[in-house]
């Protein structure tokens, strides 16, 4: 990874404008529809000539950060909310700038929504002003045109009522229960998630969670503690539906030897031959 001195490229007498934010009905959405939310660390907007040669550098620096195969192509919509998560830290930790985070968004989409995003971009030789002119304007223009309010709220409503199933582990309900919290746009913190895990479980298992549930403890020691218990649980349940099947087999099979038994000690007399009236006379 290539470390970069960027004090001198960061103006200070620039205004950056803000878009207006985008309004929503549920307040607890507010958060994942606001641009602001995914603004960067190094709040430079200038992109030079300099910056354009050394973007090829920058995005080999941002994509193992970012994750490879990542690129979104629009579906589902509400993963714009990951999408744009997981750009902000990866630009974070490389110390990517807005300016140069403006040209560099379109790269992590696939073609047909990358093609989208440039229409609406201004050219870097100035001679189309686009719709956009600023990164957070940019990331504003995504979440309108890909995050719909009601899919989330929906998400959330889900995420609120989800437990787990009948034939599911422990460890596989909290990979579900993490999957749908990445849905809603993280709308809940660790804390909410752990919380909503143990409403979730197994009552066996809940009391277990209760008493090991510490505020430091994540998802992932959560779930290998309740992954634990729920094996000792179905293995106990296993061998006692065992024991009941052979006790139950005992109980089918005593009536059929006390019946054996009988026969053999009930005195059995031979059949005598009918006599028929021709015989007699």
């Amino acid at each position: 990874m290539q470390w970069r001195d960027r004090s001198e490229e960061r103006p200070t007498g620039l205004v950056r404008v803000v878009p207006d934010k985008i309004t929503v009905n549920n307040p607890h959405s507010q958060d994942s529809f606001d641009c602001a939310t995914y603004a960067l660390e190094n709040k430079s907007v200038s992109y030079t000539r300099e910056h354009a040669h050394t973007m090829g550098w920058l995005k080999k620096n941002v994509l193992p950060s970012f994750g490879h195969r990542s690129e979104w192509n629009g579906d589902p919509p509400h993963k714009v909310f990951q999408l744009l998560r997981k750009f902000c830290k990866a630009c974070d930790d490389n110390d990517v700038s807005k300016g140069e985070a403006f040209y560099m968004l379109q790269d992590f989409f696939l073609e047909a929504l990358s093609s989208e995003v440039m229409a609406v971009m201004p050219t870097r030789r100035g001679g189309n002003p686009g719709e956009v002119s600023s990164y957070l304007e940019l990331v504003n223009w995504v979440i309108r045109m890909h995050a719909d309010e009601s899919t989330v709220a929906g998400l959330v409503e889900q995420f609120h009522q989800v437990r787990q199933e009948e034939k599911e582990d422990e460890m596989s309900y909290a990979e579900r229960l993490r999957v749908l919290n990445t849905s809603c746009g993280f709308l809940h913190s660790t804390g909410a998630l752990k919380g909503r895990y143990v409403e979730g479980v197994h009552p066996v298992v809940r009391a277990t969670l209760r008493e090991h549930n510490k505020p430091g403890m994540t998802l992932a020691e959560l779930s290998r503690i309740a992954q634990t218990r729920g094996d000792e649980y179905r293995w106990t349940q296993a061998a006692q539906q065992k024991e009941r099947a052979e006790e139950a087999a005992k109980l089918a099979e005593e009536p059929r030897l006390r019946r054996k038994a009988r026969a053999l000690v009930t005195t059995r007399y031979p059949v005598r031959p009918r006599t028929t009236r021709s015989e007699l006379v």
